[in-house]
């Protein structure tokens, strides 16, 4: 399952090559999520290559999901409106406990269950707010919301590996591999509809200025 978990980051990378090739512009909103794109391309290519030569690569993971983690929150933190102090707060916080954890308590030879836990089961209700906020209280149907499917994939994403994280760190139970890899595949494929989605729409929106 591991080919379909590195193409569907290659479908997610290669979303970003139609804005490039027809000159559209990205707006300033979807460039984090364009930078996150290249950042989680590369990333796979690194992972994909050390486990091809064998070399462990725990150590980079400390920094992987510091770096996915400030991503999500401030793609989920953007589209906030009601409780956007709070939800502030509560992911400087776990921001905080996530670098220090990664960082000092745990050794860069063992994975950071605990902040990993942590910070999965927090995107996950901040996610699951977000998405009925979209399908709730929205201007135009939710299905047309490029943010919507952003919402949806860390939804999946998060709920599926919080719960791999916290049955590991409660019942030392492991979650079926092709799990948490469907996770992200479902993940990558969500992420690369929401591009495919604003792709569509900045065309339309050039096509009628011109």
């Amino acid at each position: 399952m591991g080919y379909l978990s590195f193409t569907s980051h290659a479908m997610l990378f290669l979303s970003l090559f139609p804005f490039l090739i027809n000159k559209i512009e990205i707006g300033k909103e979807k460039k984090i999520f364009a930078y996150f794109v290249v950042f989680t391309s590369l990333s796979e290519i690194f992972s994909q290559t050390t486990t091809m030569y064998k070399i462990n690569n725990i150590g980079i993971a400390h920094v992987y999901y510091l770096i996915e983690f400030i991503f999500y929150f401030l793609f989920l933190y953007k589209w906030e409106n009601r409780f956007k102090r709070y939800w502030l707060i509560s992911g400087i916080v776990v921001g905080v406990y996530i670098l220090i954890d990664n960082f000092i308590l745990t050794p860069f030879n063992e994975f950071a269950i605990s902040s990993a836990s942590l910070q999965n089961f927090f995107l996950f209700i901040f996610s699951a707010g977000q998405i009925i906020a979209i399908t709730t209280k929205n201007f135009i149907p939710f299905y047309r919301d490029d943010r919507f499917y952003i919402a949806v994939g860390i939804f999946i994403y998060t709920s599926i590996t919080a719960l791999m994280f916290l049955l590991y760190n409660f019942f030392s139970v492991m979650l079926p591999f092709y799990i948490v890899n469907s996770s992200i595949i479902c993940l990558n494929l969500f992420f690369t509809g929401s591009m495919v989605l604003y792709y569509k729409q900045r065309k339309m929106l050039t096509e009628a200025l011109k």
